[in-house]
């Protein structure tokens, strides 16, 4: 016989406070209608960052080379890799490497992984899906906000 520990709806009543939820009165700052990414601002490797696409399709973080170099990393500190990246146009691009740097979000410092690359894109970082999860996030791009879980269960805006 399996023993059960707590109930199900013990847990459902626990987890109820730690909802991330969006409604109506989130999109009071938001022009309807749009189009737009989310874009936010981190502090990465001690650094502030701005123009910071959060996108849950990618399943890297993304460093362009220019970022890379005045964010002052010390090139030593760059790892090989041979797993190319594919783009939603299928061409391939061949990273340089990988470099793991401080994250500040949602009250948290996280170490993660950066495939630097040289391109040239819209944005200063490419936040992927692994990051998000890591941080507890729910971006939501209609309400141009990502909600976190604090360390501590509390609801944090990103």
């Amino acid at each position: 016989m399996k023993r059960r520990i707590g109930s199900v709806n013990n847990l459902h009543q626990q987890s109820a406070s730690t909802q991330i939820k969006f409604d109506r009165t989130n999109l009071l700052l938001v022009q309807i209608p749009h189009e737009d990414p989310l874009v936010v601002s981190l502090t990465v490797a001690e650094c502030l960052v701005r123009r910071v696409l959060i996108d849950p399709g990618t399943s890297v973080n993304v460093m362009p080379r220019d970022i890379f170099d005045r964010l002052e990393i010390k090139p030593d500190r760059l790892k090989p890799t041979g797993n190319p990246l594919l783009g939603f146009d299928a061409k391939q691009v061949e990273p340089i490497g990988t470099v793991e740097v401080a994250v500040h979000a949602a009250e948290r410092v996280l170490m993660d992984t950066f495939v630097v690359v040289e391109i040239h894109p819209s944005y200063n970082l490419l936040m992927g899906r692994g990051w998000i999860h890591r941080v507890q996030g729910v971006p939501s791009t209609l309400h141009q906000v990502m909600r976190c879980l604090g360390p501590d269960g509390t609801m944090v805006r990103e």
